[in-house]
């Protein structure tokens, strides 16, 4: 669990997440936010949600981010989705609200709340 005293902000990675042995790439959700700069969620399931509430697979307690915020998923091609949950305060891509699902790409910005997310995918070393 990391902290964030400034905001009242936790954001926390919850152990009971099953990784699928089927996917060959997982992505990675790195917090860009100062008060957590550098937390990290792995989504290597073909199912997470992200939200404030306890049941959600990554957790952050930022007061603007709905209890079930938004949703990634991962299709048989294993390319990553992003949908907004109907949260109040909507998701954002790269500045841009998000209106429906879209495909995830390396790099993109996620904003909910006072909460900023980067995207990025599992990196195999050359060695």
């Amino acid at each position: 669990m990391v902290e964030c005293d400034t905001l009242n902000t936790e954001v926390n990675n919850i152990s009971k997440i099953q990784f699928s042995s089927r996917l060959s790439k997982k992505g990675v959700l790195l917090v860009l936010s100062s008060n957590f700069l550098g937390a990290s969620f792995v989504v290597g399931s073909r199912d997470s949600v992200i939200g404030r509430g306890n049941g959600c697979d990554f957790i952050i307690k930022d007061p603007l981010i709905s209890k079930e915020h938004c949703r990634i998923t991962v299709d048989e091609n294993e390319k990553f989705f992003i949908e907004d949950l109907l949260s109040t305060n909507s998701t954002f891509i790269n500045g841009k609200e998000l209106k429906k699902k879209i495909q995830l790409t390396y790099g993109d910005r996620i904003t909910m709340g006072k909460t900023i997310l980067r995207f990025f995918l599992e990196e195999k070393s050359d060695n």
